[in-house]
C-alpha cells in the first residue's frame, strides 16, 4: 500500500470516528493523539482488512500477530464495540450472518461438536485460570475486594436461595459444567441432583468427583443432549441452567422450553442464568467463528416469549452485567499469569485468540452490549413464592 495514501486514510478515520488512541503504521510512523495506548499495524494488509471489516479484520490479525496493542487492549476494544457498525460492508456482512444463522437450525450432532470444540480443549487449560470449583460462568461480587473463589461461591449460594432448595428436592442442572453446583447442592441440602452435559471431559471429571465424594446414588451425570431429557424417566421440582442457553441457537429457543416443561413438575421452579441482550441485536461473528461456533445470545423478549408460550410464569429477573465484567477481569489476570506456559503447550495464536476473547467479552458487558440475566420462573403460576427484596451494596466499579 502507498504510505501517503495509508496516512491519508487513517487521518480521515481519526477525523470521522474520533479514534481515542495512537495508530502506528507499518512504515513505523505514528499518528498521535497523545494517548498511552497505541494500535500497531505490522502489515499494510492488516490495516486494509480492518478498514473493510472492522471486527473480523482486527480480531483475525490480532490473533495472528499482525496487529499489536501497546497499552490498554480494553480501550481499543471498547472503541470498536461502542462505535458500532462503521461501514456499509460491516453492516452487510452482519446482516448476511444473521440471515444464514436463522435459516439453518443447529442439529444435535452440530451442537455436540460445538461443545466439544470449546469445552474439550484440555481440562488442564481451564483449571489453570478458573477458580478452584472450575466454575465457567458469571460470579457475584458483593464487594470489589472479593476473591474469585468467594464470588463464585456467593453466586451458587444465590442460586440455591432462589431455588429454595430443601432436602429431598429433585434438582436438574442443564449444562452442568464441571459439576460444582450439583455436587455442592447435594452435600449442603441433601437434594437428589442430576446434571447433563455434551462435553466428554466434563462428564468424566464429574463422574470421578462423584465417586471421590461418595455421592453415588445421590448425584448423577449424563452425557446427554437436553432433547433427550425425557428418556431419564424423571420429573424435577427444581431446575437450573447456568451458561448453557447461549448454545441453544435462535431456532431452538422454543424447543428448549418445551423440553424443560415436559420434565418439570407442576409448580416447579426453573432458574435460567444466561448471557443475553436487551433486544435481539448484533452477534460477534469472530466469537462465533473462533470461540463459540453456533452460539447465539438471545434478546430478553425472545426468552420471555418462548417461556410464556411453554407455560412458564415469570417470578423475577436480575441483570448481573457488571458482575460478569468483574469475573472476566479476574479470568484475564489468571490467564495472563500462565501465558508462557499456555504458549508452549497450545501455541501463540491460540493464546492471543483466547486473551482477545476474554478482554472483548468483558468490554461487551461494561458498555452494555451484553447482559447477564438470571430469570426465575415457575411451571404454571406459583403463588407461594415470596416476593424478592433488593439489597443495595457497594459500588463495584470505582470511577
Amino acid at each position: 500500500m502507498n504510505i501517503a495514501l495509508g496516512k491519508t486514510i487513517l487521518r480521515n478515520v481519526f477525523k470521522s470516528f474520533n479514534v481515542p488512541f495512537n495508530i502506528r503504521l507499518p512504515s513505523g510512523e505514528t499518528l498521535n493523539v497523545h494517548s498511552n495506548t497505541t494500535l500497531v499495524f505490522k502489515k499494510w494488509k492488516a490495516l486494509l482488512e480492518c478498514l473493510i471489516d472492522k471486527e473480523m479484520g482486527f480480531c483475525e490479525n490480532y490473533m495472528k500477530g499482525n496487529i499489536e496493542v501497546e497499552g490498554n487492549l480494553e480501550e481499543v476494544i471498547k472503541y470498536g464495540i461502542s462505535s458500532g457498525k462503521s461501514s456499509f460492508l460491516n453492516r452487510l456482512f452482519y446482516s448476511i450472518g444473521v440471515l444464514l444463522s436463522s435459516l439453518k437450525p443447529q442439529n444435535i450432532k452440530e451442537e455436540a461438536e460445538n461443545i466439544e470444540y470449546h469445552y474439550d480443549i484440555d481440562d488442564y487449560f481451564y483449571r489453570e485460570w478458573l477458580d478452584e470449583s472450575m466454575t465457567y460462568s458469571c460470579a457475584f461480587f458483593e464487594h470489589p475486594n472479593m476473591s474469585l473463589e468467594e464470588a463464585q461461591s456467593k453466586k451458587r449460594e444465590i442460586i440455591y436461595e432462589k431455588l429454595r432448595l430443601t432436602k429431598g428436592d429433585r434438582l436438574l442442572d442443564i449444562g452442568c459444567g464441571w459439576g460444582s453446583l450439583i455436587i455442592e447442592a447435594s452435600e449442603r441440602y441433601g437434594v437428589n441432583a442430576v446434571g447433563i452435559t455434551l462435553s466428554e471431559n466434563q462428564h468424566k471429571f464429574i463422574k470421578e468427583e462423584i465417586k471421590r465424594r461418595n455421592l453415588e446414588g445421590r448425584v448423577n451425570v449424563y452425557l446427554m443432549h437436553y432433547n433427550d431429557l425425557p428418556s431419564i424417566g424423571m420429573k424435577f421440582n427444581k431446575i437450573v441452567s447456568v451458561g448453557m442457553f447461549e448454545h441453544v441457537g435462535k431456532k431452538n429457543i422454543s424447543r428448549f422450553f418445551k423440553v424443560v416443561k415436559d420434565i418439570a413438575e407442576d409448580g416447579s421452579i426453573f432458574l435460567l442464568h444466561t448471557i443475553g441482550k436487551q433486544v435481539p441485536s448484533s452477534q460477534s461473528r469472530w466469537i462465533r467463528k473462533r470461540i463459540f461456533p453456533g452460539g447465539y445470545l438471545p434478546g430478553l423478549q425472545e426468552i420471555l416469549t418462548a417461556m410464556t408460550e411453554a407455560g412458564f410464569n415469570l417470578i423475577d429477573i436480575d441483570d448481573w452485567r457488571i458482575h460478569y465484567y468483574l469475573t472476566l477481569k479476574e479470568w484475564q489476570k489468571r490467564f495472563l499469569s500462565k501465558k508462557s506456559i499456555f504458549e508452549e503447550r497450545f501455541g501463540k495464536a491460540f493464546v492471543r485468540m483466547w486473551y482477545l476473547y476474554l478482554v472483548s467479552a468483558g468490554v461487551s458487558f461494561l458498555v452494555g452490549s451484553n447482559h447477564l440475566f438470571q430469570i426465575l420462573m415457575s411451571k404454571g403460576v406459583n403463588n407461594s413464592y415470596p416476593v424478592m427484596k433488593r439489597i443495595f451494596g457497594e459500588n463495584l466499579i470505582r470511577s
